[in-house]
Formats: structure tokens, sequence, C-alpha cells
């Protein structure tokens, strides 16, 4: 079938109440939580990365890579952050979703997503990772979704409306949901970041 290119939307507007600095920042190894995203994405469109809280100090430290667009209403919550980045993307573009601190994914999971995703069937519009059950992100979406989402709450709310129209892929790396909210487990997620980097 028709294979859209898929543009990368990373998620990095939202304030963390819990951690003294925006997650983008946050470094791992020397690298920050933005960096890390950035050249995962890499072979695919241009990362746009979309920031709000602290958008200023956060421009400054955004790989030439990445393309910056600014959600002024990110307080309200993570889909207008997602529609605000839909907005640089064409119209027959397929996007992916990308929360900025899962540290853990590697270019070789969004290139599985990638394929599976251009591996699809008609009716599957959207392709997203599993692991032990459990779903996770990045999740790719087809075109065809960006009226539903103008209409809806939330991108879970779409994503969930029709089982059937999902292409899940198994992955076995818990990195598709592993996150950092609070300085216990910002601590405990660089712990494990720097034992893989020696290992």
């Amino acid at each position: 079938m028709n294979a859209p290119k898929i543009f990368p939307i990373l998620l990095a507007a939202g304030k963390s109440p819990h951690l003294p600095f925006p997650k983008a920042l946050a470094d791992f190894a020397g690298r920050t939580a933005i960096e890390i995203a950035v050249k995962n994405c890499h072979g695919l469109e241009r990362p746009i990365v979309v920031l709000g809280y602290q958008a200023d100090r956060l421009r400054r430290a955004m790989p030439r890579q990445a393309r910056v667009t600014i959600n002024r209403d990110w307080h309200t919550g993570q889909l207008s952050s997602l529609l605000a980045g839909l907005r640089k993307v064409p119209q027959d573009g397929a996007f992916l979703i990308y929360p900025v601190d899962l540290v853990f994914l590697t270019p070789g999971m969004i290139w599985r997503l990638a394929a599976a995703f251009h591996r699809r069937t008609a009716r599957q519009t959207i392709v997203m990772p599993v692991c032990a059950g459990r779903d996770g992100h990045p999740v790719i979406l087809a075109p065809e979704l960006r009226p539903e989402l103008r209409g809806a709450k939330t991108a879970r709310e779409v994503v969930n409306r029709d089982p059937g129209r999902i292409q899940r892929v198994r992955m076995k790396t818990s990195a598709i949901w592993k996150d950092f909210d609070t300085p216990a487990a910002y601590a405990r997620v660089r712990r494990e970041f720097a034992r893989q980097r020696i290992g």
C-alpha cells in the first residue's frame, strides 16, 4: 500500500511538577533526553520538537537537526502539544508520537515500528509497541486520523476507539514505557542508563 512519510513529533512541552528542570534537559551520560530522542529518529523526516514550559531555555538546547514549534497552551494537556506539532506535518504525512522522557528507546526500535507501519493493511491506521501485555510509545498514526484528534479530548481516546485498526509490534523491552517523573525515578533511570552504556 502507499507508504506516507513519517514525521516524528517529540513532546517536550509539559512541566514536571516533581522535577527541578524540564525533562528534555535531563542528563544521561552526557547527553540530554532531547538529544537522545532526536538521534533515535534519524532516517525518518526531520523531528518536530514541541516546547511549552520554559520554551526559551529549551530552545537554546535543541539539537540542530530538530525543528521547534511552541505550544502556548501546553498547560491544557498533551493533546494540545500533539496538535501544535501536527501543524508542521504535511496533510498527507504520518506522524510518530514520542514523549521525550523515554530514554531507553533506540533507533532500532523506531525503525521496527516504521517498518511495521509501511507493511500494515489498509485498515490498520495505528502502529504501537507492546511489551508483556502493556502498550507503550512511540505510536505511529496514519494521516487520516488527524480529524479525529482535533475532535478528541485525549490522543488515547483516538487510539483506543477501534482496536481493529491497531497493529501492535511486540518488543522485548520495557523501554517503551519506562520514564521518569520524580527525582527518585530519575536517579534510578540514570543508573540503569549508565550500566547499559558501560555494558
